[in-house]
């Protein structure tokens, strides 16, 4: 054990009168806070309006300056009002073509190198939140007016062999049945947390809820949930 661990230990067990005292000022500054006054409100508010602009200010410069030009720079066709909030992270060779006024709060893209022209193809007015991941091999096509929130994962591939003994032999080679193309059409809604896996198609105005595992088919204007997801509602 390091010297600086023995003291910080001696100071959380307070075995001397100087370790006690630390700690009993660390507690004392744990509880201490800014008076409440009016004029000091008045003061933080500010600081609250002018800490937002900066903010905003700042994530808007760089989506203009950096992210939106580094993301045309990797694609083969960006629409017009594209906006997009961080840097875009694309890992890979696939050919990604994304439509008119699409919100992007983050863009992650992984393609292996399993198939030559792996595609990514997204629509126009689609939102896609934060900490999203597109994993493909093959082809992966978001049709319009997609929304897609937060933590969403979208793959069209195992990502391993699924078959024991292939991975027994150290087979990490994907073949045909491991890749299957994944279809979301027009005005379907994926929740946060939700995971869409190989030869999935999503119809259009579906809703998948948060959570779900997707593994196969949702109709159109269907509602689907769990883990597996199960379709819960058909359209009307």
């Amino acid at each position: 054990m390091s010297a600086a661990d023995r003291w910080l230990l001696a100071i959380k067990r307070r075995e001397t009168p100087a370790a006690r005292l630390a700690h009993d000022a660390y507690r004392w500054l744990l509880r201490a806070r800014v008076p409440d006054t009016e004029l000091l409100r008045r003061g933080y508010r500010l600081a609250g309006f002018v800490y937002d602009a900066y903010v905003d200010v700042r994530e808007l410069a760089c989506a203009k300056l950096f992210w939106e030009p580094m993301l045309r720079a990797r694609c083969a066709q960006v629409g017009e009002h594209v906006h997009l909030t961080r840097a875009p992270y694309i890992r890979g060779h696939a050919r990604i073509v994304i439509g008119d006024d699409c919100t992007l709060s983050s863009f992650d893209v992984h393609s292996g190198r399993f198939f030559d022209c792996p595609e990514l193809i997204i629509g126009s007015n689609c939102h896609v939140g934060y900490d999203n991941l597109f994993a493909v091999n093959r082809r992966i096509v978001i049709g319009h007016h997609v929304g897609i929130s937060q933590r969403v994962v979208i793959r069209d591939s195992d990502g391993h062999p699924t078959d024991l003994e292939r991975r027994r032999r150290g087979d990490v080679v994907l073949r045909e049945e491991d890749m299957a193309p994944v279809l979301v059409k027009d005005y379907a809604w994926i929740g946060r947390d939700a995971h869409v896996l190989k030869g999935v198609t999503i119809g259009a105005g579906a809703i998948v809820a948060a959570g779900s595992v997707v593994t196969s088919d949702v109709p159109d204007g269907a509602i689907a949930m769990g883990v597996p997801a199960r379709i819960i509602r058909l359209a009307a």
